[in-house]
């Protein structure tokens, strides 16, 4: 899965912030980031875990902004292809 709108954060800041947004009532999530730049980061789900995670990470975050996940692929080649081409600042 990737996604878009993420504050820019350091590797672990990331795993925080997205470990919290899941209902510890659930247990511990299965993902894994693999990436991130700016405000994208490209992160591994276990096909079981996908709508879970989609639910957990689309919303409001406290401190304003928001976060949404954008795509899923099947590989990382594309997710990693997504994540070069960010949009720059213009």
């Amino acid at each position: 899965m990737a996604g878009e709108h993420f504050p820019s954060l350091s590797p672990r800041g990331w795993e925080a912030l997205l470990r919290g947004r899941f209902d510890p009532a659930l247990g511990p999530p299965g993902f894994r980031l693999i990436r991130s730049d700016g405000g994208r980061a490209v992160v591994e789900v276990g096909h079981r875990s996908m709508g879970t995670a989609r639910t957990a990470w689309n919303g409001p975050l406290p401190q304003g902004g928001r976060l949404a996940t954008v795509r899923t692929w099947g590989t990382l080649v594309g997710a990693k292809r997504w994540l070069a081409t960010r949009r720059r600042p213009g």
